[in-house]
């Protein structure tokens, strides 16, 4: 709350607290004059019912007898009169008259005032005055019982209350136009309120000496708030302006630390409390709340390999052994790089000595150290580059002849690092005896122009024969027009000189290969072409150049196939496949064409395609002939297990058989011996139906294992198995095999369904075939089918102790057989062929402890 504020607020309650006052003063005071007028009002009732109780006694005998002598004659003494025993005169008088008496003899001796008025009076004397009148009207208008009034000067209380006409004053008096109960007039009373005066006037002048009283000691108590909250909000002003100059040099202090890009730390070594400021776990990665405010988040931060000096500098600086504390470490950033840190701080003591606070700064130097690992690594790497590049840099003074050159030089030329090295050696040791002229004069002649110049000469190595080549560029330091010294670098460039050769060797075998070499623009225009391509195409060399997108887009290749292929290119990847075209003379012929982008060493940008082409037109037909040579493998494989196909119908059809030529048989009998009976005859029927129906089914599964299917289907290994077992159950359960099914995966291979059903059918086969030879009971066939490492695995394994292990090498050989005279030798090999050559995948043998166990593998991805 401002200081204003709480002013208007003070004012405001004392002011309030002495409305509150003084209206509980001015109550107070009002109920004293109200008892006060109470009393006043109470005893003018009393007088006035006194008056009308007098009256009344006085109606109620007709009047009274007095003393005649006493009273003058008037109107008001009635005529009758009596005489006592002393013999005096005793007149009655009128009750009214009396009253009136009463009130006047009252009204002489003291200062009470009693008067009994009319507006219509039948005593002219009872006329009213003004306020009689007033009086008398409000109580007839108003129908009240009484009014009354204080005067002006408060000295008098006025009260009139009401008269109305009775039945006994109709008795004794005539009075005109009034009725019982109607108002015939009034009495007055008047009270004096000296007094009251006195009293209401001390009331008052108590009232606002009280009051004057509570403003002063409010006023009072007022100055003493209005200091005390002065006093309050100075102190607070005080306290605001030091808090203000904290707070400015909290914010300098803040300003300076952000500026200085600078992480606090503040580290108490009484109670080993640590704080790290924001910009402190900034620098490293992590928000306030990441790292804990403890020694130990530093010591996990801290590179092991700095942490023991950067400990030993903390000790030596809390022993007093050295005056600031300084070491530069690496701390671990949170996404796992190292920060360089220039760490500073200072410790402080005690009294006694004994330290208890250090205090310090964390500052980032990695672009700093940085900088300066890289400007080392900068100077060994030029060194490096020199040295990897056979490059090295000379200076010479032209008026001393005083050569100066790198390591390089001497490495170049063989040399050790101290040996000596001038102009003279140069020419005389190293300089090719017959480029020596040619160098001198170049050199000489150069410095008379002043300009620069590159040269190529032959060299040779201390103490070596073979002859090098250097490449030396060089220029001249002009000064008033003259030449002072040549700088210059050297290059062995004998290693270029070969790839020159190499190259040309290259560009030879490029011209002569029987491989079709095209280069075009990243646009596809066609830059270079070899001459195998011209044989090739028919194009000429010229004619290959007008032809912009010929290695991209044959007159064969769809739109589709197009687009891919340059979306591949595009993407800096090589496209390889196959192309079929025409030469210029419309001739077919296919391509194995592999295109690949080609970068610019600099800014990595696909600048040039290059596409390689080799014609393999009949290539492509040998391996067409091979397929249909497969094809006709397969299928004579097939038919070659069709026979063993129609003794497994035979195994399935024997037993139905048998049981309706039974049926028929019972039937016919039934007939002969005139025996036939409904019930029994319908049995047969039936039975003979449901084995009908079963040779049916036997017929389907046949049928659909050589159905020929050219089409892929998503099936489960699971239901191509259900399918093989279809086909050889009956053969297995004759045979007493047991199978084992083991299916985990439950996924869909997405493959050509009877070419796999075929390879189950033979090796389930096999291995039935050599379970029978080798084992009289427990035969048993496990398959098992699982994903591994991307891979939907199938096993097919036996229990008949194995391959022997000098044919499981040979065992997928064409015409290869271990079964005398009825092995064709192809149910392996055409297995092979099916599920690696047909279905993309792979088809191993090995042995188990029990058996045999052939293992089929295919890719997730290529399902």
């Amino acid at each position: 709350m401002s200081k204003t504020k709480a002013v208007l607020l003070t004012i405001f309650s004392v002011i309030l607290a002495n409305v509150i006052a003084f209206r509980f003063i001015d109550i107070s005071t009002k109920s004293q004059i109200d008892i006060s007028n109470k009393m006043i009002l109470n005893e003018a009732r009393t007088q006035f019912k006194d008056t009308i109780h007098t009256r009344e006694w006085n109606a109620q005998f007709n009047g009274v007898y007095v003393q005649s002598d006493t009273l003058k004659p008037n109107k008001y003494l009635v005529n009758n009169h009596i005489f006592t025993k002393d013999n005096k005169k005793l007149v009655k008088i009128n009750h009214a008259w009396m009253t009136k008496q009463i009130s006047e003899i009252s009204n002489k001796s003291g200062d009470y005032y009693y008067k009994l008025t009319s507006l219509k009076p039948i005593n002219p004397e009872n006329s009213p005055d003004k306020f009689e009148k007033f009086a008398l009207n409000k109580l007839e208008n108003e129908n009240t019982q009484e009014y009354f009034e204080f005067s002006e000067n408060l000295k008098r209380f006025n009260y009139v209350g009401a008269l109305k006409v009775k039945s006994s004053c109709m008795e004794c008096h005539y009075i005109q136009n009034y009725n019982v109960g109607d108002y015939i007039g009034g009495i007055r009373v008047t009270i004096p309120t000296k007094d009251y005066k006195i009293f209401y006037e001390s009331l008052q002048d108590k009232t606002y000496i009280t009051k004057l009283i509570l403003v002063i000691i409010s006023i009072f108590f007022l100055l003493i708030l209005m200091w005390f909250i002065n006093s309050i909000y100075s102190r607070q002003e005080l306290i605001n302006q030091m808090a203000k100059k904290q707070k400015e040099l909290s914010e300098r202090y803040k300003l300076a630390i952000e500026g200085s890009n600078d992480g606090l730390w503040d580290w108490n070594l009484v109670t080993n409390e640590v704080y790290f400021s924001k910009r402190w776990k900034e620098m490293l990665g992590y928000e306030v709340d990441e790292l804990k405010n403890e020694l130990d988040t530093w010591e996990m931060l801290v590179n092991p390999e700095d942490l023991e000096k950067a400990k030993l500098d903390i000790t030596n600086n809390h022993k007093g052994i050295t005056e600031q504390y300084n070491n530069i470490h690496r701390l671990k950033h949170k996404d796992g790089h190292w920060v360089w840190i220039l760490d500073r701080g200072k410790t402080f003591y005690d009294k006694s000595g004994n330290p208890i606070r250090m205090l310090g700064f964390h500052t980032d130097i990695t672009e700093q150290r940085e900088l300066e690992i890289s400007l080392n690594n900068s100077q060994e790497s030029l060194l490096n580059a020199e040295k990897m590049a056979h490059l090295a840099h000379w200076s010479l003074d032209i008026k001393s002849m005083e050569l100066t050159v790198s390591d390089n030089i001497r490495r170049i030329f063989g040399l050790e690092n101290d040996a000596p090295f001038g102009m003279k050696e140069l020419f005389k040791t190293f300089v090719y005896e017959e480029d020596r002229d040619l160098v001198s004069n170049k050199l000489t002649q150069n410095v008379s122009e002043k300009k620069p110049y590159n040269i190529e000469y032959r060299f040779k190595r201390l103490n070596e024969d073979e002859i090098r080549y250097i490449n030396c560029n060089i220029e001249h330091e002009v000064i008033d027009d003259k030449v002072v010294k040549t700088v210059g670098t050297i290059q062995d460039v004998t290693s270029i000189n070969l790839i020159q050769e190499e190259l040309n060797i290259l560009r030879v075998a490029i011209e002569h290969a029987p491989i079709s070499f095209i280069i075009t623009d990243k646009n596809g225009m066609i830059e270079y072409v070899n001459p195998c391509f011209t044989k090739t195409t028919g194009y000429t060399l010229e004619e290959a150049l007008k032809q912009k997108s010929r290695i991209f887009k044959s007159d064969f290749i769809k739109i589709e196939e197009y687009e891919n292929l340059w979306e591949t290119i595009s993407s800096g990847k090589t496209w390889s496949g196959t192309l079929k075209d025409t030469n210029k003379d419309g001739e077919e012929f296919w391509e194995l064409a592999f295109i690949s982008p080609i970068f610019s060493n600099k800014e990595g940008e696909i600048i040039n395609y290059l596409a390689i082409k080799q014609e393999i037109t009949k290539e492509l037909f040998l391996k067409q002939e091979l397929q249909d040579k497969e094809e006709l493998m397969i299928a004579q494989s097939r038919h070659a297990a069709m026979g063993e196909m129609i003794s497994m119908i035979a195994h399935q059809w024997r037993q139905p058989i048998a049981i309706v030529a039974m049926g028929a048989n019972n039937i016919m009998a039934d007939i002969e011996l005139d025996m036939v009976n409904s019930e029994s005859l319908k049995e047969n029927l039936d039975e003979i139906i449901s084995q009908t129906e079963y040779l049916s089914q036997t017929i389907d599964d046949f049928k659909n294992f050589f159905k020929p299917n050219k089409q892929k289907d998503l099936v489960t290994v699971e239901s191509i198995f259900a399918e093989t077992f279809k086909v050889m159950g009956k053969m297995l359960e004759n045979s007493d095999i047991k199978v084992i099914q083991n299916y985990k995966s439950g996924t869909q291979v997405y493959t050509y369904t009877q070419e796999l059903l075929q390879v189950f059918i033979n090796i389930i086969k096999n291995a039935k075939e050599i379970l029978v030879e080798k084992r009289e009971s427990n035969r048993v066939i496990k398959i098992n089918e699982f994903i591994k490492n991307d891979h939907v695995i199938i096993q097919i394994s036996d229990n008949a102790g194995g391959i022997d292990i000098k044919n499981i090498d040979n065992i997928f050989d064409p015409y290869f057989t271990t079964k005398e005279q009825v092995g064709t030798g192809l149910g392996l090999y055409m297995s092979k062929t099916i599920i690696e050559k047909h279905l993309n995948g792979k088809l191993l043998v090995s042995n188990t402890e029990y058996g045999a166990c052939f293992e089929i593998q295919f890719s997730i991805k290529d399902m």
